[in-house]
């Protein structure tokens, strides 16, 4: 943060459970407000380091006509880490395991307590949430597509018809964002639609009921982009694109187009990280073709700092209706597992052979 010092105001706005700095972020002398927020999930990154990058155009680009237009119309608020305990473990949840994404009506953690305050304070005109979402959601049912982002307009009401003045803004920006985005996508992966459905304690969802439009991204996963730098690049955009639509038109007028949100194919979730198809099993003297299916985990060195992935089994038999990061078809070939077990379990690590 002491690098962007000189273009933004820092300050500390409250601690955590653990007593851990929470920081706000504020650029540009605009009157139209926007509140960024990210890391409510401690192991969820990208969108932080997004902010940063957004930071570093800032500095670097500070005389550019962009950067100029959008000081003098925009006051950004962003709050880079909101749950510095669980950021500091690398754990979704805060210190007492509460999942701040889930504590937007008892308002218990005192995490959500300072967002709630902030946005009471400065009463923005537009909220964006950062997220990171998993490798599980491909776009449509056609082919390998995964998600490289995900858009969500947090619905009000059960009955998803319903769209408040706030909800039609955030889906009339979401709109723009993605067209902007579809322009420059990699030829593998696309941009999906979020789940709309209702949770009433979740945060995006109970600040859109209040009427502040709300902007969920989800940073998605691209093929072999562990650490998602790629993603992290068109995160930053997707955030760059937003906050340039809403500089340039009249708070009433974002809702524009605003039924287009629905033309983004909603995620699905039929993605595994890895297929190995048609493995013979053995039990006893029965044999058998099953596909195995495979999900990356990470696991996180505190000491080192160093975070690494495995891979585990979590579901065996026909996954025709899955895609996947890496497909294996070794129709036929045998399943050799730890121990000489001739099957596989869910759960199992892969330190299988399949020959």
């Amino acid at each position: 943060m002491n690098k962007y010092k000189n273009i933004c105001s820092i300050v500390p706005i409250g601690l955590s459970i653990e007593k851990r700095k929470i920081f706000k972020i504020k650029w540009g002398i605009g009157k139209i407000k926007i509140l960024i927020w990210s890391q409510m999930h401690g192991n969820e990154t990208t969108g932080t380091k997004s902010m940063f990058d957004i930071f570093n155009f800032f500095l670097k680009e500070h005389n550019c006509n962009l950067v100029q237009f959008l000081k003098k119309s925009l006051t950004i608020l962003f709050i880079p880490m909101l749950n510095p305990d669980g950021s500091e473990i690398f754990k979704r949840r805060n210190a007492i395991n509460v999942d701040l994404n889930r504590d937007a009506i008892r308002l218990q953690s005192p995490e959500i307590q300072i967002l709630f305050k902030e946005i009471e304070k400065n009463k923005p005109n537009i909220l964006f949430n950062l997220h990171d979402q998993r490798s599980i959601y491909n776009v449509g049912y056609q082919n390998f597509n995964p998600a490289i982002l995900s858009f969500l307009s947090p619905s009000i009401s059960m009955n998803k018809n319903v769209y408040s003045k706030s909800r039609k803004k955030s889906m009339g920006i979401i709109n723009f964002i993605t067209k902007e985005l579809y322009k420059i996508l990699p030829d593998i992966g696309s941009i999906g639609r979020f789940s709309d459905k209702l949770y009433p304690t979740a945060i995006g969802d109970r600040l859109q009921q209040l009427g502040y439009p709300c902007i969920l991204i989800e940073s998605g996963n691209y093929p072999k982009d562990f650490q998602k730098k790629i993603i992290r690049k068109y995160s930053t955009l997707s955030i760059i694109a937003g906050i340039y639509f809403i500089s340039y038109n009249k708070v009433e007028d974002l809702e524009r187009n605003y039924k287009s949100y629905f033309s983004i194919p909603e995620n699905k979730n039929i993605l595994l990280d890895k297929i190995y198809r048609k493995v013979q099993i053995q039990k006893n003297k029965n044999k058998f073709l099953v596909d195995i299916g495979l999900m990356n985990f990470e696991k996180i060195d505190l000491m080192k700092k160093n975070l690494t992935f495995f891979t585990k089994i979590v579901d065996i038999g026909d996954l025709s209706n899955f895609f996947s990061y890496e497909e294996f078809i070794v129709t036929g070939k045998k399943f050799y597992g730890e121990k000489g077990k001739s099957f596989p379990e869910i759960g199992n690590i892969e330190y299988f052979k399949i020959l």
